[in-house]
């Protein structure tokens, strides 16, 4: 593919524009003098362009994300184009085959691998589906980050347009090359953005598209248009190089020759904008001239709206994404079904009714769903639970084991039911001929006598026992016992009181020892008081003299006398050490000590008196109760009651053999046994001895019937033999009236039913107890048995072809809509609008021309244009030539720039004719497919929008640069 690099083409444009992509140059240009009436909104408008760049690096950012995103939906597509392919070619194959599969297990083995394959292609669709979905939601994102940029830079341009007001001609014509080199570059990226949103919705459109015909026709429908469409805009790029060119010839250097030239330039501008009203105008008059066909094709838009709920986009000029529920809802035929076949399981009696709306299914087709409306999925799934009926050998092997199962149920629950009944019958004859309660007329009572008799004498040898125990134990061991430790509390008690005696007499002592010291520490502590009150008087007198000094020198004396009592006395009572005079000491005991020496002595002696009285007691409780004799008297006694064989285990089975001979005897009769006379009797305890005193009882008593206990028994076999729903019979209920009532229930609750289902049968007769269960186990044994016989894959066939024709009958049915109705509706709004669109044909092609001649050649007018204004805003002679040669030099240099970057411009667009061409061609030859085709074409739009923002960025930032610095020139 002939392609220039880009880093060519921009190079080759550096000459458009100021080098806004290389280092800004600081020096200050000559006539910058001229720029120094720059007002605040100068500033303004500075930081508005500076918001916008900001606002651009989010956009960049959002561009990034979007190439991510368009890697990841190749990376998807090929996969999914890879499994569907893979799925496609088995599922073919597999349908094929089927096509000479007569075995019937083969052919359901087939289908289900044919339904396997096609739920992985159809798997494979949605994932396609996915990825064009997460592509267009990128690109939205990415639009309205560039929708943002566009906004703050037209807000960027229109401050720069306020703020040029506050300016001078000359400091206009300064600032306009950069402030059309800004606006340039914006529209620019508007265009290169517009591609690249194109592009890649193409993409996303071929991603979903998994048929490689389909996807091939529809590229070469939409590159033929791209194709065309660059070509007029090579053609218009050709225009405007020719315009550059000619400029570069220009050689004049009169003030008024150049004038005259931006004259000119305006006059083509407007020759251009005149013919785009011209054409427009003309437009007008052919709408005007097809008002009417106009509404009659937005009549027809609408009614194609109203049937699927599409929804016009007026930006777009299209329908959009959005698909709205349409407005009218379809109701299918019903579909009466109705299935009775016990052999095979089944039991269905329902009419199948269902609607939709159209755009349910456009949506499901947009979104890469399966659409499938609820009555083809009831039928599907009825279907698949009839093929499921048939029995492969598994099945078989199961079916004939459940058979045999259920035989032996059915033996188990009639014998069950045969011993119930009997039960039952007689229980109703007792109750219909009981008198009074007595049951010594009932067969089996002898039995409960016989239990009661021996109960009886089991109690008497039980109770005698125990009260010979209690008897000895009170009478003798408990009485000796109790004496005995009578005695050793009392000895206990004098032992204590002793001791408490001697603590008295020691703290009576105590307190004659702590009087004395007392008095004499009292004594001393006067004294000194005395002495320190004289010595104290003695001290103030100037120059005592001996007589003065006698009356604290006596006190002095008493004091140390009073100190030598107190220290005698405290060592008496304390104790303390005497010197022996040879270095040693011995240490005296003070009247403390000896106090409680003498209390401890008589404690001992009180303590020695208490253990010969408790062992005197002791010698003479064992001549009482020599070796224990007391204690194995009762316990041979306690053994004769609780020991092997004992009276009380005697006892214990003697109770339970009544309660069992009781309960056998009510068993035989079907009775609920009562044990309330036999267990109150057996658990009687006696308050005032408070203790447990098993009672006699008669056997008349013991099982004696309640009428309301029989009822209750006749109610609990009623139960058990016809459900709980019937309880209390006393009549027989037969296996016909329990059919009866199933029948008579059905038909209430579906009085339109044209039969009960069998399984309404089988599954209620569990509700009429072990007579319900014989005919429930009956039902299953006979499905079971008939469900083996050859006949049953016949049923089944027979009624798969019956769902079959009911699918077929819904196909139609929605196939007929959308031919009837939809497909008309649309031809006659495509037709309508093909009619019109006709008439514009002409015009329509005129005015894209003129518009693209507008595009290619305004920014080359406008920088003709600008280039002018700066050479004629320089100082000029009176012969109106430049003071200074360099700035003609300077015009024409920046006129070859132009020149030089319309041609970088002719360039690209005939790359781009090329690019589109090839593209097409290498489709068209099948040497590349659609989507790898428009991947590349993605790529190619992404470079030129990142190269037009790059563009804008240098744009913007020499911009602010020059702003800043007319800024600084008005300070200084």
């Amino acid at each position: 593919m002939k392609k220039w690099t880009y880093l060519v083409a921009a190079g080759m444009m550096l000459g458009a524009t100021p080098v806004f992509t290389g280092c800004i140059d600081n020096d200050e240009p000559e006539g910058i003098t001229i720029l120094r009436g720059a007002k605040a909104e100068l500033l303004k408008a500075k930081a508005s362009v500076a918001a916008a760049s900001v606002e651009q690096v989010k956009a960049e950012a959002a561009l990034k994300l979007a190439e991510a995103e368009v890697k990841k939906a190749e990376a998807a597509r090929i996969q999914a184009i890879a499994d569907y392919e893979a799925a496609k070619a088995k599922e073919m194959e597999y349908k094929a085959e089927l096509a000479n599969i007569q075995n019937e297990e083969a052919r359901a083995d087939l289908e289900n691998k044919i339904k396997m394959y096609a739920e992985q292609r159809a798997a494979a669709e949605r994932a396609a589906q996915e990825a064009a979905a997460q592509l267009e939601v990128t690109l939205m994102g990415l639009k309205a980050q560039l929708v943002q940029q566009e906004a703050l830079y037209e807000q960027a341009l229109k401050d720069l347009a306020l703020a040029k007001n506050t300016l001078t001609e000359a400091q206009n014509a300064y600032l306009e090359k950069w402030t059309t080199a800004l606006n340039t570059a914006q529209n620019e990226v508007k265009q290169k953005a517009a591609t690249y949103e194109s592009a890649v919705k193409e993409l996303a459109r071929l991603t979903k598209i998994m048929e490689k015909t389909e996807a091939k026709e529809s590229y070469l429908r939409t590159q033929q248009k791209a194709v065309d469409d660059a070509k007029a805009d090579l053609d218009a790029a050709i225009e405007a190089q020719k315009l550059a060119e000619e400029y570069t010839g220009k050689t004049f250097e009169a003030a008024e020759k150049w004038e005259e030239e931006m004259l000119t330039l305006e006059a083509d501008l407007k020759a251009l904008d005149k013919k785009l009203a011209d054409l427009a105008a003309e437009r007008t008059k052919v709408e005007t001239a097809t008002a009417g066909e106009y509404e009659a094709v937005l009549k027809a838009r609408q009614t194609y709206m109203d049937l699927t709920g599409y929804e016009w986009d007026n930006d777009l000029e299209d329908f959009s994404v959005n698909i709205n529920q349409s407005k009218e809802e379809i109701k299918l035929n019903d579909i009466i079904i109705s299935i009775n076949e016990p052999t095979l399981g089944l039991a269905i009696d329902q009419t199948i009714t269902d609607k939709y709306y159209y755009s349910d299914y456009l949506k499901a087709l947009q979104n890469g769903d399966e659409f499938q409306l609820n009555s083809v999925s009831t039928i599907n799934s009825l279907k698949e639970t009839i093929n499921g009926c048939a029995l492969d050998p598994n099945d078989k092997a199961w079916t004939e084991e459940n058979v045999a199962r259920y035989t032996r149920e059915l033996e188990k629950t009639q014998n069950n039911k045969d011993l119930i009944k009997e039960q039952w019958e007689q229980a109703v004859k007792a109750f219909k001929g009981l008198e009074y309660g007595n049951p010594s007329s009932f067969e089996g009572f002898d039995i409960v006598e016989e239990a009661v008799a021996a109960y009886n004498e089991a109690i008497k040898k039980y109770n005698a026992d125990v009260e010979a125990l209690n008897t000895f134990r009170t009478d003798k061991l408990d009485k000796a016992w109790n004496a005995h430790q009578d005695k050793l509390a009392e000895i206990e008690a004098n032992y204590e009181k002793a001791k408490a005696a001697n603590q008295t007499e020691l703290e009576e002592t105590y307190r004659g020892i702590e009087k004395n010291t007392g008095a004499l520490e009292k004594a001393m502590n006067v004294a000194w008081a005395n002495y320190d009150k004289l010595k104290t008087q003695y001290d103030q007198i100037e120059n005592p003299t001996a007589d003065d000094a006698k009356a604290y020198k006596a006190a002095e004396a008493d004091y140390n006398k009073a100190v030598t009592a107190y220290q005698k006395a405290y060592d008496e009572a304390n104790g303390y050490l005497k010197d022996n005079g040879d270095g040693t000491t011995t240490w005296i005991k003070g009247s403390y000590e000896k106090a409680q020496i003498l209390r401890d002595n008589k404690n001992t002696i009180a303590e020695k008196d208490k253990i010969l009285a408790e062992a005197k007691e002791t010698e003479d409780y064992f001549k009482v109760n020599p070796n224990n004799a007391l204690e194995n008297e009762s316990n041979k006694l306690w053994n004769a009651i609780y020991g092997y064989e004992g009276s009380f285990s005697i006892k214990n089975t003697a109770y339970q053999n009544v309660c069992q001979a009781l309960s056998d005897f009510n068993n035989n009769f079907g009775f609920s046994t009562n044990y309330t006379v036999i267990n109150e009797a057996y658990n009687y305890y006696d308050s005032e001895k408070q203790q447990f005193i098993p009672q006699e009882v008669k056997a008349e008593d013991v099982a004696r019937i309640n009428k309301n206990d029989l009822r209750s028994s006749i109610s609990n076999l009623s139960r058990q033999l016809y459900g709980y729903t019937n309880a209390n019979r006393l009549v027989e209920l037969t296996a016909e009236e329990i059919k009866q009532e199933i029948v008579n229930e059905w038909a209430s609750m579906h009085p339109d039913a044209s039969f009960v289902p069998y399984d309404y049968y089988s599954n209620n007769y569990t509700r009429y107890g072990l007579v319900g269960n014989i005919e429930y186990y009956k039902a299953l044994i006979a499905q079971g048995t008939a469900a083996l016989q050859p006949e049953t894959k016949t049923k089944i066939e027979n009624l798969v072809k019956e769902m079959d024709t009911h699918l077929a009958d819904i196909n139609a049915q929605f196939t007929a809509y959308i031919a009837d109705v939809i497909e008309p509706a649309e031809t006659a709004y495509t037709t309508a609008y093909t009619t019109l669109m006709d008439k514009f044909t002409k015009i329509d092609t005129d005015i894209a021309e003129a518009e693209s001649q507008k595009f290619a050649k305004k920014p080359v007018l406008d920088k003709i244009n600008a280039a002018i204004e700066v050479y004629l805003s320089q100082e000029m002679t009176s012969e109106g030539k430049p003071v200074n040669s360099k700035t003609l030099a300077d015009l024409r240099e920046e006129l070859q720039s132009i020149y030089e970057a319309a041609v970088t411009t002719a360039y690209e667009k005939e790359t781009e004719y090329i690019n589109a061409k090839e593209a097409l061609q290498a489709v068209i030859d099948g040497t590349k497919e659609p989507v790898a085709a428009q991947q590349e074409i993605v790529a190619d739009a992404q470079k030129a929008l990142e190269a037009a923002q790059a563009e804008l960025k240098a744009a913007s930032e020499a911009l602010q640069a020059e702003i800043e610095r007319i800024s600084a020139t008005d300070a200084e």
